[in-house]
């Protein structure tokens, strides 16, 4: 019975939100219209005149009659009736792409692993996104981005203070999480099926990286980040677009957790030892509107 119920909610709702109203007046005329409110002793509405909108309003003394949901289907095109929005609201997108991270590889690095650490700076991010615009231009939501790299090396060597060496692998596998809140806004053309968009998001950035170096550990930390997008969007079909997104993610480390299977430590950087997790992202995906 619910169920039932519900389905004739719903037919009914969507057959008023297709139906359009009926204005009569004095002289006999009868008006194919949609009704905007009554007010001051006059009625407002919009209707379609040789192909073309128009909003007008007549005396109330002028109307003999006026009917609301008159007619099952609307003249008006729904993007055109008032009330309507004739923009997309809801927005989800999905991008993935190539990632860099911008700070300057240490002066402590050695000189034999520069190259090593080169090639972590870079790799693969993808991230997701939910907004909701309340106008055209501006909209709230959330954001969630990761990137990942990897590397390896083996037959390297750790000499100790006596001079004693321990041979074996070097590998680093990190991930760098993003997630929080955003604010969007977007600048859509004249025929709303392409719009630039700009976003900033601040929230949570955490850091992983499942390292060997002879033996196994694993650092972990988290700090404080922003996200500042810019995009461009066009229309594959109706609710669905092509987008390309070039990103900057800002972050700083100030101290990790190391453990090595056995104990766990916190580790505190000095000032010009913080780990910086800035990077930019430049991505390609979809999006899905309604």
């Amino acid at each position: 019975m619910k169920i039932i119920l519900t389905i004739l909610a719903i037919v009914f709702f969507v057959q008023v939100a297709l139906s359009q109203d009926l204005i009569v007046t004095t002289k006999g005329d009868s008006i194919n219209c949609k009704i905007t409110k009554v007010k001051n002793e006059n009625i407002y509405f919009t209707f379609k005149y040789k192909d073309e909108i128009r909003n007008t309003l007549l005396p109330l003394g002028k109307v003999s009659y006026r009917a609301t949901n008159f007619f099952q289907k609307s003249e008006l095109p729904q993007n055109k009736i008032p009330g309507n929005k004739n923009y997309q609201q809801w927005r989800f997108s999905i991008y993935s792409g190539y990632a860099y991270e911008t700070a300057e590889i240490g002066s402590t690095v050695p000189a034999d692993f520069k190259d090593y650490v080169r090639q972590l700076k870079s790799g693969f991010v993808w991230s997701t996104g939910l907004t909701y615009y309340f106008s055209e231009m501006l909209g709230f939501g959330a954001k969630y981005a990761r990137f990942s790299t990897s590397n390896s090396l083996n037959n390297i060597y750790l000499e100790n203070s006596l001079g004693e060496r321990q041979y074996g692998r070097m590998s680093d596998k990190i991930a760098v999480n993003f997630i929080g809140p955003t604010f969007s806004t977007r600048f859509l053309n004249a025929r709303k099926n392409s719009a630039f968009t700009l976003g900033l998001g601040m929230g949570y950035m955490g850091y992983k990286d499942d390292e060997v170096l002879i033996n196994n550990y694993k650092m972990t930390g988290s700090t404080f980040g922003m996200s500042y997008d810019i995009g461009y969007e066009f229309n594959l079909s109706k609710n669905t677009n092509l987008g390309i997104q070039l990103s900057l993610l800002s972050g700083n480390l100030f101290k990790y957790k190391l453990d090595d299977g056995t104990t766990i430590q916190t580790i505190k950087l000095e000032k010009d030892e913080y780990e910086s997790l800035s990077r930019i992202d430049l991505t390609i995906g979809l999006v899905f509107g309604k």
